[in-house]
């Protein structure tokens, strides 16, 4: 449990920004990693045994494909990550875009797990015939779709006017930086205030207080002469704050 009770609140984080199902995530995760124990979860940080590089870095593994549902072994190359979170993000970008096929839309928004596993596989992303029913059994086994937002819902087409016309949403990449954006964004990087990574992502209460705090800290600093004042300013500070709390 502790690999699941580790990537889930990344795996939530996807399902809100991305729309996809937090358990299919999670249960991929477990599945393509050995519970994170695989060599490529351990070494490359690469937990859904996505193919290819990740900013130049990349690793020759051996691996199972299947051909004509025949496993055979065959060396590949595999993305290599800084983080979990990078893995997973890239998976959610994957599905994102897709291609020129749209072979992964269907994705994008369901909310039943089984359907989604199904998609999975419909949509080539693995050559493992049973792989989506590995993934449902350990969605089921695993008690996942715990984890899953209701928000979804929202984001379906009602079954009932599926005939109707539904306008197209363009969903934003958030790793892009709006036009509009671009200078302050490159300004609060630069100054420590942002990581650098998804700019067009919703902050959390958790990233702003980080933002509020490195903004405090740099604002002591800035006008203290020394030790002493760094004191006296943080003193004054936290009376300010308190009888902010009090009114």
């Amino acid at each position: 449990m502790s690999f699941i009770n580790e990537i889930t609140p990344y795996a939530q984080r996807i399902q809100k920004d991305y729309g996809i199902l937090a358990s299919l995530i999670i249960a991929q995760a477990i599945l393509e990693s050995n519970w994170g124990r695989s060599t490529l979860a351990v070494k490359c940080k690469n937990i859904f045994g996505i193919k290819g590089e990740y900013k130049g870095q990349s690793i020759i593994l051996e691996t199972t494909e299947y051909v004509n549902g025949k496993p055979i072994k065959v060396d590949k190359a595999f993305r290599k990550y800084p983080t979990w979170f990078e893995s997973m993000v890239d998976l959610a970008n994957l599905y994102n875009t897709g291609d020129s096929r749209g072979r992964y839309k269907k994705i994008i928004g369901e909310t039943d797990y089984k359907k989604a596993a199904q998609e999975v596989k419909n949509s080539g992303y693995a050559t493992d015939p049973n792989y989506a029913k590995k993934i449902i059994e350990i969605i089921e086994s695993n008690e996942l779709t715990k984890y899953d937002s209701t928000e979804l819902s929202s984001i379906r087409v009602d079954s009932k006017n599926v005939n109707k016309e539904v306008p197209i949403v363009n969903v934003r990449d958030i790793n892009k930086v709006s036009t509009w954006a671009e200078k302050d964004w490159k300004e609060a990087t630069s100054n420590g205030y942002y990581d650098g990574t998804r700019p067009g992502a919703n902050l959390t209460r958790e990233e702003s207080a980080i933002v509020v705090n490195r903004l405090r800290n740099n604002f002591l600093k800035l006008i203290a002469q020394n030790k002493e004042d760094i004191q006296r300013l943080e003193t004054r500070l936290q009376e300010i704050e308190k009888q902010n709390r009090l009114a």
